[in-house]
């Protein structure tokens, strides 16, 4: 059985349950188990990040409104 087809299974099973410790049980366990963006980086991104915030901590950083009037084009609203 695929992801897809597994999620989908185990949503009709979570639609059946009527026990609130149960739900409980499962929101603790998705909950804790829960990925940290920064582990889903490569280290490449991890090496940028980190640069980017030495430039801050330089005072070398551009504050967000320089650059929202720079990039203004492309945000959507």
């Amino acid at each position: 059985m695929n992801l897809h087809a597994q999620k989908i299974e185990l949503t009709k099973q979570l639609l059946e349950i009527n026990s609130e410790v149960i739900l409980k049980q499962i929101k603790a366990l998705l909950k804790a188990h829960k990925t940290d963006l920064w582990d889903e980086l490569t280290e490449e991104q991890k090496s940028s990040v980190e640069k980017a915030k030495i430039q801050l901590v330089n005072g070398e950083g551009i504050a967000h409104k320089e650059v929202m009037k720079k990039y203004k084009k492309w945000r959507t609203k």
